[in-house]
């Protein structure tokens, strides 16, 4: 076995993942076309003729590789390179040549055994390598800088998966994937994450793994990294925090003044690095901001048609309010304390191998953010502790073709034992050693354990404690997620007492089902049609109509910045399957069930409205706006104009109609509304319009919330 076979191991994604798609294709057409071949084969390395330019290479892999083009970084030379050194048969192409040195023979620092791909005799094994690794030199290898940064950032949650290879670890919390590669060692490690950076995140990605695994990596003097307590005592930013703070303020000035129809791939990769650099200063809420907010920039380089600049204003409106309420004066009173706590974020995570819980699933939905994430997020109940808890299988971009609608519901494991989604939904089970964050958020994988437990009935007293049984409650945590502190609020379990069938709005384009809670009051859950949702429309007329007794309801809070919609996206319902007893309850998920086929008016209408929307060139009117909406319309054209083209001058146009805007404001009252919007009328800035579109955004989230009616009128 010569040193060409540590080639073996980088597959098109991991090679897609060290330069991009586009070059890798541009490489594989060299090779096809046999513009590749052997100019000096030894037994330690090699040079390489590709296209032309000579490539020198060694066991150490491509990242290591030098071609004297004159492309920076990893150029489709190297890529050719490495497509064709993987495509040789076993041995290598010259049969004659002395046995070649393996391929994991370690590098001149032999000491450095996390960076020294091991024997090939194991190297196909990834996880097991990872397992394997010696802390102390793991730590060397990467340096005390990168240590330092991943104890600050741990821990974090982690998903893995064996891919050919090489190990997959995608950081939800950080929006990023790690490739662990066999037989290239620490240094041979893949992401996209930024250079300054890369080490730390890889580090916390092995250590994640390591401790899911229950495995964790030896720290120094004996250290392990704990999440700051649920009591954690309120500590105002230092020095170097504000002044990190500081340069989040920097560049979201800079983009507006830039434009946001101008963005550039650079201002991504910036927004990227500091929502690394956030969540190693301890400061995950920000983390979380920047790297939504990274992809939503990412996606108006590309001129994706989903993005739109006004979701990129809101979000950096949020962004630098948080900012601004972080930097503010050192509380005082407990209550600011607490709230300082709050504005920081914790993740906090409890790896009691001891505990176990009890779970009822509830079903199951598909959703796709705007900066190219994609999962399934379950949700179950916890019949102990009779709360709502979620566990989500997701990726954070669209690098794993292999992950999918389907994979995710019908394939992929989400805890050893209890299969997939669609078989965990059939039956409630017991989970042990359970990974669970204080947000109700459970890990998926790792060392917890799934085992079922008996069905609930139709007649079981337990179905009456599920959830919210009266929708005045709602109207409390709803309200409580909108503002800086508040934790946000995605998904709601309800417990009506009487639904009604589901009825279209055409003129909004969205279905609405009514049902009633246990005083009476109405709540009306809302649908949108579009070709996104046909499966869950399609499959919550079917359920509906054949009047199966529904015992709860599974929402999706969704913020759509003049209202908040609650989505139903699974029921739990009584004899749901023809295997099972008739008073076995079971969850529906909407949007994959297969509900029996009715051809109902409303499913006709249904489809009649999505062909109509097709053939549509603007859609019509989709709600009557409210109060706040119709005052704060004009002002938020204008912001939304400047963010857009970067000039914050006022036109004489634009400032007319926000000194029309204002009057109306002060006749209603709205005193924090209208002195921001008189200062951005006298000094229109960055800073003026960020604070005046945060200010708006939540007056017309709080003027949106769901309304209960008291009658039957609903």
């Amino acid at each position: 076995m010569t040193w060409t076979h540590a080639y073996r191991a980088y597959d098109d994604d991991t090679l897609a993942t060290l330069a991009n798609a586009g070059l890798l294709r541009r490489a594989a057409k060299d090779v096809e076309a046999g513009k590749v071949q052997w100019q000096r084969q030894g037994e330690a390395d090699g040079v390489l003729l590709a296209d032309g330019q000579q490539v020198q290479l060694d066991a150490r892999g491509p990242q290591k590789a030098q071609c004297d083009c004159p492309a920076p970084g990893l150029c489709k030379h190297i890529l050719a390179a490495a497509l064709w050194l993987r495509a040789l048969p076993e041995g290598g192409a010259n049969t004659d040549a002395p046995e070649a040195a393996p391929a994991g023979m370690a590098p001149p620092d032999t000491s450095a055994e996390a960076s020294a791909p091991p024997s090939p005799l194991v190297q196909m094994d990834p996880l097991a390598e990872v397992l394997a690794l010696d802390s102390a030199a793991l730590f060397k290898v990467a340096g005390v800088a990168a240590q330092r940064r991943a104890w600050q950032a741990l821990p974090c949650g982690v998903e893995w998966r064996v891919q050919g290879s090489a190990l997959v670890m995608d950081l939800p919390a950080l929006g990023v994937s790690c490739r662990w590669v066999a037989g290239a060692g620490f240094d041979g490690m893949v992401s996209e994450v930024p250079a300054r950076e890369r080490r730390a995140v890889h580090l916390m990605a092995l250590a994640a793994v390591r401790s899911a695994a229950g495995q964790p990596l030896m720290w120094p003097d004996g250290k392990t990294p704990q999440a700051a307590p649920v009591t954690e005592a309120p500590r105002p930013l230092g020095a170097s925090e504000r002044m990190f703070v500081g340069q989040v303020q920097a560049l979201l000035g800079e983009l507006l003044r830039g434009g946001l129809s101008h963005v550039s791939r650079l201002s991504s990769a910036q927004l990227l690095a500091l929502n690394m650099s956030a969540r190693g200063e301890g400061l995950p809420r920000l983390a979380a901001l920047l790297r939504n907010l990274a992809g939503m920039v990412d996606g108006l380089e590309r001129r994706d048609h989903r993005m739109l600049e006004a979701d990129a204003l809101a979000l950096m409106a949020r962004t630098h309010a948080l900012c601004v309420a972080l930097t503010a004066p050192d509380p005082v009173h407990d209550v600011t304390s607490d709230m300082l706590v709050r504005l920081r974020g914790r993740i906090r995570r409890d790896f009691d191998e001891s505990a176990s819980l009890a779970l009822l699933p509830l079903g199951a939905y598909w959703w796709q953010t705007l900066g190219g994430a994609r999962g399934l997020t379950l949700g179950l109940w916890d019949i102990d502790g009779r709360r709502l808890l979620q566990a989500t299988l997701a990726r954070p971009d669209g690098s794993d073709l292999g992950f999918s609608r389907h994979t995710a519901w019908a394939t992929l494991a989400v805890w050893p034992g209890a299969g997939s989604a669609q078989k965990l939904c059939h039956t409630p089970l017991q989970l042990e050693q359970p990974r669970l964050a204080d947000d109700g958020r459970l890990a998926v994988g790792g060392s917890s354990r799934a085992s079922a437990i008996p069905v609930w009935r139709a007649d079981d007293p337990r179905l009456t404690t599920l959830g919210y049984g009266r929708w005045a409650d709602l109207r409390e945590p709803l309200q409580a997620a909108t503002g800086l502190g508040g934790e946000p609020v995605d998904m709601l379990l309800l417990r009506p007492s009487r639904t009604y069938p589901p009825v279209l709005d055409e003129t909004r384009q969205q279905l609405h089902w009514p049902l009633q809670d246990d005083v009476g009051q109405w709540l009306r859950l809302t649908v949108p049609v579009s070709d996104e949702t046909a499966l869950r429309l399609d499959n919550l007329d079917r359920l509906t109509a054949r009047q199966a007794p529904i015992h709860a309801v599974l929402v999706r809070v969704e913020r759509t910045g003049a209202e908040t919609l609650l989505v139903p996206v699974a029921v739990l319902s009584s004899g749901v399957s023809a295997g099972s007893t008739g008073d076995a309850v079971q969850a529906v998920s909407l949007d994959f069930a297969t509900e029996p086929a009715r051809p109902t008016p409303l499913a006709q209408r249904i489809l009649r409205l999505m062909q109509w929307r097709k053939e549509q060139q603007a859609a019509p009117v989709l709600m009557q706006p409210t109060l706040a909406q119709r005052l704060l319309q004009p002002v938020m054209t204008v912001l939304e104009t400047q963010a857009a083209t970067g000039r914050m001058a006022l036109t004489d146009a634009q400032r007319a109609a926000l000194v029309q805007a204002h009057a109306a404001l002060a006749s209603v009252g709205l005193r924090a509304l209208e002195a921001a919007l008189r200062a951005h009328l006298q000094t229109p800035s960055s800073d003026s319009l960020l604070s005046l579109a945060c200010l708006a955004q939540w007056a017309q989230e709080l003027d949106g919330l769901p309304l209960c009616a008291e009658s039957d009128t609903h």
